[in-house]
Order: C-alpha cells, then structure tokens, then sequence
C-alpha cells in the first residue's frame, strides 16, 4: 500500500536525499552556495548514516520531529491555559492540513517548524539559554526563522508599552542582549545568508505578491491540504464561528496577544518585504504559524463551541487520512524501475521544459543529464549541487530516452522524431530517434 511513508521522492526531497549523502564538508560547501542554512542538512547527513537513505526512513525523520511539534504544543496551550486546551491544540495541530501536508517532507520545512515552535516554548517558560539555543537553531533551518524572531522580540516589546511596566535598565539590556546572543550565534551564516540573497535577488522565481495573496495564505493555513476545494471551503467559516464564540478575556490577553502575533505578523512581513526586489512570499515556508492558530481555536471555548470543534477535528482527520493514504507525489520509484529494466544501454536525458528531474533520477540512480540547448540554466534551487556533467547542451547520440513531465506533444526536441512513448501517470519516457536526413549527413 502507497502512503506518503513510502511513495517516491520529489524534486527537492530527491534533492536533499542526494545532497546528505555526499562528504560532510562538500554538502556544507554546496548548501552555501545554494538557498538554505545548513541544520537540516547536518541532521539528515546523520541520520543516513545509522538507518539508510530509503524512503521511509527520510519520511520517518520528519514525522518525528512533526510528533515532537506536537506535543510541544500540547506543552505550550497547557502553560497559557488548561490541559485540556492542550490536549485540543495538539489533535488540531497534528491533523491540521495544511501541516499534515508536509508531515513527511523530506526538506527543511520539519526542522524550522520544531524549531521555532521550542524556541516559543521556552520563551513563554522564561528558560533563556533554551531559547537563545532554539531559536539559533531555526535560523540554521531556514531563513524565515528571523521572521518568527522579530515577532518574538515585538510581542515582548509592546506588552512591555501596553501595560507601562517600570523595567530597569538592566531587564531592557538583558531582553535585547538575548537576542543579540541569537545574533552572535547566527554570524557564521551571515556571509552565506547575503550571497544567497542576492542570488534570491538576482534569479529567483518567486512574483511580488497583491494584498489579495496575503489574505489567502492566512485562510490557508487553516484549511489548505490538496483536498476537493467543496470541502477545505466550508473549513474557514467553522474556525470563525469557533474564535467567534471563543472566551476573549483581559485575564489572558498576554497569551492571547502572543498568539496573535506569532500568526499574522511573519506573514505580513513576508509580504512587505516581497514588495521590493527581494521576493520571498511562500506559503510553504510561514507553517510556523499554524500552531498559534490552532491553540487559539482550542482555549478558551465555551460549551457551545465543543460540536464545532469535534466536526472541525473530524474533517481535518478525514482529509490527514486521505492525504495519507492516496501520495500525490508522482512515482518515480516505479517509473525509473521501468526504465532500468526495458531500457538499460539507452542514453537518457531530462528534458527541460516546465521543470526538470534530474534529482529524482540521481536519487534512483539513473543517469540523465538535463538537455538545455539554449545554453547555461539560470539559477534556482538545487543549481549549486549541479556538476558539468549534468548539463548537456548538444546530442551526439543516435537514439535517445528523454525523461520528462510534459506532455509528448510538448516536447520538441530539434532533428529528432519520437519513435515510442511510455506513461506512469504524470511521468513520462519518450524513445527519440534522430531524423534520416540528419544521420546522412
């Protein structure tokens, strides 16, 4: 039976699977040069080395650290309000779809979710030096940790403005030292963070995002999982009817607070930032901000809230099962397989149309450079990872299999005509012989 435990790789994941297993010092030097901080490639680099680099075991390291958000959050809804907040916060996080969704990525997503999720529980247990120590980590995970920082860092400032605490000299200086030691420990990756966004700057695909796309990606992260749209549309309104009935007192307003701006403010960050050259506004890399969304719909809930919150557990546990159990990742397991066996002497090549999957192809260990007979590839991911013999610019080659996600009629290849197709679902395998003409001459 197919899960997302065990179906193929994608794009990245096949990326990263590829790149954990090179030398230690040669995957640190290529993370540099690519678009990530370095943590969750060093957690992966060890993990391959004691359970393998299969699939389930790549997927099983990041459901482990998805278990561990968790209870995290179970931990952090039972310090702001009651355990059975806790308990409720932690089956709405676990199921909610838009993170089920990347429950078992094989990327950084996994990490940067724990990390800044630990570094809030231990900013609201007063525990310093964990904090410091997780919140370092998050920005060794992914770049939009500093997002989450900042609004660490203004939702003390402003309960600090809001209830005109008399602080000394020595709390402020200890608060702001706090996050300079965070500083301090991020500075290693600071010259790798300024290449890395002036290539962001320079070559990225990402568009500048209208205000319209910041509102969707707030409804996202509540109902968003891949599933039929006529049913994540009716999640939205249950979540408001269940913060509308929910008990807004000045008792908790602190925790409240907290949670609010641990939501929206990375988010609109994001966008303003992608406002001018530098775009950066993904949904993928703001999951952080779904468990402060979650723990608010489970605190604080009157009696007449509980069957909205049990119909809400249920579609979001409906959706998690069948997300689960149908993989939507395309099966290049089976489709390389297929390639090996029928085809083994041809020479292969990716084609290079609307994507490319030369890491998928590395990963199951085929050998097929990316054909771009328009010469250098610009930049995106993955690019720093390319050797010169992943790129090919001209064929030599009398027959060859082109391996490629566009349909057959979009594939042009310049003196060579299809002599014979091969489809698994999305994937496809075309058999191309060069022209009469053309092998004449």
């Amino acid at each position: 039976m197919k899960t997302l435990f065990n179906c193929s790789l994608w794009g990245d994941e096949a990326f990263s699977a590829v790149l954990a297993q090179r030398e230690f010092w040669t995957m640190i030097q290529i993370v540099a040069k690519d678009t990530s901080p370095p943590l969750m490639y060093i957690i992966m680099w060890g993990w391959f080395k004691i359970f393998g680099n299969s699939e389930l075991s790549i997927r099983s390291l990041s459901f482990l650290f998805y278990l561990g958000t968790c209870v995290l959050v179970y931990l952090i809804a039972k310090k702001l309000y009651t355990k059975r907040a806790g308990i409720i916060a932690a089956l709405l996080t676990f199921f909610n779809p838009f993170l089920f969704f990347y429950a078992f990525e094989g990327r950084m997503y996994f990490t940067l979710l724990f990390f800044i999720v630990l570094s809030y529980y231990f900013l609201l247990n007063k525990k310093r030096w964990g904090f410091i120590l997780s919140a370092a980590a998050a920005l060794y995970s992914h770049h939009f940790a500093i997002l989450a920082i900042f609004s660490q860092f203004f939702a003390q400032i402003l309960i600090i403005f809001i209830t005109k605490q008399k602080r000394t000299a020595s709390e402020l200086f200890k608060l702001i030292k706090t996050y300079l030691l965070i500083g301090v420990l991020y500075l290693p990756w600071v010259y790798p963070l300024y290449m890395q966004t002036k290539l962001v700057s320079t070559g990225f695909w990402l568009g500048k995002p209208k205000l319209e796309n910041l509102f969707d990606l707030i409804k996202n992260l509540v109902k968003e999982g891949g599933y039929k749209k006529e049913i994540e549309d009716k999640i939205l309104p249950l979540y408001l009817i269940i913060l509308g009935l929910r008990k807004w007192s000045k008792k908790v307003w602190q925790a409240d607070l907290h949670l609010i701006i641990w939501a929206l403010l990375p988010p609109t960050l994001a966008f303003l930032i992608s406002q001018t050259s530098i775009s950066i506004f993904y949904e993928r890399y703001l999951l952080f901000c779904v468990p402060p969304l979650m723990i608010l719909a489970a605190s604080r809930f009157r009696k007449i809230s509980l069957p909205f919150i049990g119909i809400l557990l249920i579609v979001y546990a409906f959706i998690g099962y069948h997300s689960f159990t149908n993989p939507f990742k395309k099966p290049f397991k089976e489709f390389t397989g297929w390639i090996k066996q029928n085809y083994p002497d041809t020479y292969l090549v990716n084609y290079n149309g609307n994507s490319h999957h030369l890491w998928e192809t590395k990963y199951y260990g085929l050998k097929a450079p990316i054909y771009s007979p328009g010469g250098k590839l610009p930049f995106f991911v993955g690019t720093a990872q390319m050797e010169d013999e992943d790129v090919i610019y001209k064929l030599g080659e009398q027959q060859i299999g082109v391996i490629t996600s566009n349909h057959p009629n979009d594939v042009n290849i310049s003196d060579y005509t299809q002599n014979f197709v091969y489809n698994d679902g999305p994937l496809y395998f075309l058999l191309m012989e060069k022209n009469n003409d053309e092998k004449n001459n």
